[in-house]
């Protein structure tokens, strides 16, 4: 019994010393990260009132029915691997899932990253002229690949992707699989528009401009997301907000990639 008394002892000290060390760790983080953001200079971002004024621009075809199978399988993979994160945006619960490709994506589908960023810069190039010469490194902020069933959507009018430059949305599913999930964007004037949105088709936008999507009213809604922001690549499965910081998973001593389970971040 004495013995047992010391290793309880011996465990709970060890329990207690482990916590005290994590705090410890969490607070030099945190403090660290408080000076370097003194240090940091920001983003150049464009001002919302002046994005709500621009064109949503359509690429017909952006991707063939090959390359959104390639799209499929690579997040299945990556699905496998990391998990997936679910939430509603004030819709049914668990309605909406998303698999983080991230900076994953270079790797898993070299071609498809590669067309990306060339979409970025041209479309860029012929209506907005944000990527000038001027922008530090410029990355995908995140690659986010969204499942949507029936009750699932994004119904929040004055929604925008605050941070990033240029988001691009790639519809994944054909229009006669789903009912409802309209794209549309609350334009300067207070009118509503609304896109036609056919598998393979990219709509490219400033992603200070307002976007929301109607909820499914039936079948299942898969739509690939990325937004080009002048910051780093992020590692965490997650839509980072810090461009220039470093990474968190960077001073997690365990893990460079997390599984999403039950709420929170395990290391793999």
């Amino acid at each position: 019994q004495m013995l047992s008394r010391v290793v309880l002892d011996a465990l709970s000290l060890a329990s207690a010393l482990t916590a005290s060390v994590d705090r410890t760790m969490h607070g030099a983080r945190t403090e660290a990260r408080s000076s370097l953001i003194s240090c940091v200079v920001m983003p150049r971002l464009e001002d919302p009132d002046v994005a709500q004024r621009t064109r949503v621009v359509a690429l017909r075809g952006f991707l063939s029915s090959d390359e959104i199978d390639e799209l499929h399988a690579a997040a299945a993979d990556v699905r496998a691997r990391v998990g997936e994160v679910f939430r509603s945006n004030g819709c049914e619960p668990q309605s909406w899932s998303t698999t983080f490709l991230n900076h994953m994506l270079p790797d898993v589908l070299p071609d498809f990253n590669a067309k990306l960023h060339r979409a970025f810069r041209e479309v860029d190039a012929a209506n907005w002229k944000l990527l000038d010469g001027e922008r530090r490194e410029l990355s995908l902020r995140c690659a986010e690949y969204h499942t949507v069933q029936q009750g699932g959507g994004l119904p929040i009018e004055k929604h925008m992707d605050h941070g990033s430059l240029i988001t691009l949305d790639i519809m994944l599913s054909p229009s006669s699989e789903y009912t409802g999930g309209v794209f549309q964007t609350l334009e300067a004037d207070g009118s509503m528009a609304q896109y036609d949105f056919e598998q393979g088709d990219a709509l490219l936008f400033q992603s200070h401009k307002f976007h929301c999507v109607s909820p499914l009213t039936s079948g299942t809604r898969s739509v690939f997301v990325c937004e080009l922001w002048e910051g780093l690549p992020r590692i965490c499965p997650q839509r980072c907000s810090d461009p220039w910081l470093p990474c968190y998973c960077k001073f997690a001593p365990v893990a460079l990639y997390h599984r999403h389970q039950g709420g929170s971040y395990t290391p793999l």
